[in-house]
């Protein structure tokens, strides 16, 4: 049976309390939630809305007498979870698992506030979606997203199934007009695929390659033809630990053809307060913060990506060091100067 704007959310708000194991709340105490916040009029409405959520949603809630309280027998239940496909919830486990391996411990407590966001998004859906309403009450930035990303479950599937892909690619430098209808078509390619990266709403499989014998990476957007193959990877060590060391000192999705060093930013008072509030990178850290300026250092391997980053800041921004991306930064805005 289809839920009700009105019953999903006092499902919602009696999954929230009854969720807060092993905390319980008494009947008494439910109900007068529930009446204060949805309008139930009886004990005998909520008695009947636990009864259809038993019923129709397989809700585990269980009766203490003792403490005259409900409270899930599995404590790992949420209402959340109907709202979500069988599909859906493999793209979940299956992300959560390659995020533990890629990100370590703190996957848990990011995952947890991603889920908390949705919830967020549901409450913000819910307060929006009046009656009546013929205005926008919340404006979001619309983003123009990467293509290919129905490839990302499929990838993640094949790196937990620990399967090789295959796929044809296109280089950017090779990319000839659609019109023309002689163009030669992208060869297939295998790759033995390690991690998945999002780069500014792009995503990129990186993986090993065997003619190479190297890491690749490749990006989605310029992916077709993929599927999962039924060779098992074989990955040799060091090819993973580098892959698993990769961005530790990168920015973006380019490789760096120079050394690890401390890069030293200096920000006009302003845009420093941007910067630290949303750092460039893991590795910032505040180095000297006056009325003058803000000055961070980093830890990275300069490459092309960083570079763009950089400029986007203009005139807010001074390279202290290292000399060479100084010199690179400004022979860049020297050349973009020229072109007008």
């Amino acid at each position: 049976m289809p839920i009700t704007r009105s019953a999903f959310q006092r499902y919602r708000l009696i999954d929230e309390i009854i969720s807060r194991y092993p905390r319980q709340f008494s009947k008494q105490k439910l109900f007068d939630l529930c009446r204060d916040k949805c309008g139930i009029r009886s004990i005998s409405s909520l008695e009947k809305d636990i009864q259809r959520l038993r019923e129709d949603h397989d809700a585990p809630i269980a009766y203490d007498k003792r403490r005259n309280g409900y409270y899930y027998t599995d404590p790992q239940f949420r209402l959340l979870r109907l709202m979500l496909s069988p599909d859906d919830m493999e793209a979940l486990d299956y992300a959560r698992e390659v995020l533990t391996a890629t990100q370590g411990a703190s996957v848990a407590g990011e995952l947890a506030n991603a889920l908390q966001k949705v919830r967020q998004s549901l409450d913000i859906i819910r307060e929006v979606k009046t009656e009546g309403l013929t205005r926008r009450v919340v404006y979001v930035e619309e983003r123009v997203l990467g293509g290919n990303r129905h490839y990302v479950p499929v990838l993640i599937r094949a790196i937990n199934q620990n399967r090789q892909i295959a796929f044809r690619y296109l280089k950017h430098e090779t990319a000839v007009a659609d019109h023309d209808a002689f163009a030669e078509v992208p060869r297939m390619r295998t790759l033995h695929p390690i991690l998945l990266r999002e780069v500014a709403d792009s995503w990129y499989v990186i993986g090993y390659d065997e003619p190479t014998g190297k890491e690749r990476t490749f990006a989605l957007d310029r992916m077709s033809d993929l599927e999962i193959t039924d060779e098992f990877c074989a990955v040799p060590p060091d090819v993973l630990t580098n892959v698993s060391e990769l961005f530790e000192h990168i920015y973006g999705i380019t490789d760096s053809s120079g050394p690890v060093e401390d890069v030293l930013l200096s920000f006009s008072p302003l845009f420093g307060r941007y910067v630290k509030a949303k750092p460039i990178h893991q590795t910032q850290e505040v180095v000297r913060d006056t009325d003058s300026e803000c000055v961070v250092r980093l830890r990275l391997a300069p490459n092309r990506d960083l570079l763009m980053h950089l400029r986007s800041y203009g005139e807010h921004l001074t390279v202290l060091q290292p000399a060479s991306l100084a010199n690179e930064l400004k022979e860049s805005l020297m050349a973009t100067l020229a072109r007008y």
